[in-house]
């Protein structure tokens, strides 16, 4: 009887001595605790082709990708908003950056920070091609109307993109579309349209029967600087993105990128 019951006593501490020396259950945990699930990071997009597409992809979501593979710590994913809407989406926390932006797009005063600039990119006009139609047709438009995009701010009217100001005073009407706007220009419903240059090269290779239909100024509306825009406090800082735009660059990633897209910086 004396015998078992040391033998139950000698099991016993030998349990309680393998619990506290960590073999089975605190191997476990440790295990568990030193695999941390990357911080999500949201990132707005409203459709701004070709960064933002209908669908929600193009540019930004590639950049994303090259985000996510370049690092472990956080995890970026798209969170689609309006041109509109993007300000206060911003300030309320439902997401945390945003790509291809700038300050002078209505954000200046807001609680952002802004990386450096990585990319530039231009807006052009495009009128109706015909007899006798030359560059010298872009030097006025106080008459002529045009076809613009909800939400954007242009150099020709003061960056503002206030809808009122642009029809009243700058005989401007804006729609949700770019693609439309160039087609009813072709079509002589409008005598110009604002578009992306970059977002108007991949639509006349997708489409090259409009080509002989436009013509496409030379002249710019304003030259895109564009940055990548933090929430100030946010889980990324503007010294982080600049840091990690400078890796991809140097890898030849970010370089890649615009010419996979058809993008000349």
């Amino acid at each position: 009887m004396a015998d078992a019951v040391a033998r139950r006593t000698i099991l016993a501490l030998a349990l309680a001595g393998i619990t506290a020396g960590g073999l089975p259950s605190s191997g476990l945990a440790a295990t568990a605790d030193s695999v941390t699930a990357p911080l999500t990071v949201r990132v707005g997009a409203y459709e701004f082709p070709p960064y933002v597409t209908e669908s929600g992809g193009g540019v930004t979501q590639s950049l994303l990708d090259l985000l996510n593979a370049e690092q472990t710590d956080f995890r970026f994913e798209l969170v689609r908003t309006s041109p509109q809407r993007r300000y206060e989406d911003m300030e309320r926390g439902r997401f945390d950056m945003m790509a291809f932006e700038s300050l002078a797009w209505g954000w200046k005063g807001r609680p952002v920070e802004a990386s450096r600039v990585y990319l530039h990119d231009a807006e052009v006009f495009v009128a109706k091609a015909g007899p006798g139609m030359d560059q010298s047709y872009f030097d006025r438009l106080d008459d002529k109307t045009i076809l613009g995009r909800l939400g954007y701010h242009y150099a020709f009217a003061g960056m503002t993109a206030d809808p009122e100001v642009l029809e009243k005073r700058f005989n401007t009407r804006l729609t949700v579309t770019h693609e439309g706007n160039v087609r009813s220009v072709a079509a002589g419903r409008a005598a110009l349209a604002i578009v992306t240059r970059s977002f108007l090269a991949q639509f006349l290779k997708a489409n090259p029967d409009m080509a002989p239909l436009l013509l496409v100024s030379d002249r710019t509306d304003q030259i895109y600087e564009h940055t990548i825009l933090v929430r100030r406090d946010g889980p990324v800082s503007a010294a982080w993105v600049n840091g990690t735009l400078d890796r991809l660059e140097r890898s030849g990633a970010l370089p890649a990128l615009w010419t996979r897209q058809g993008i000349v910086p």
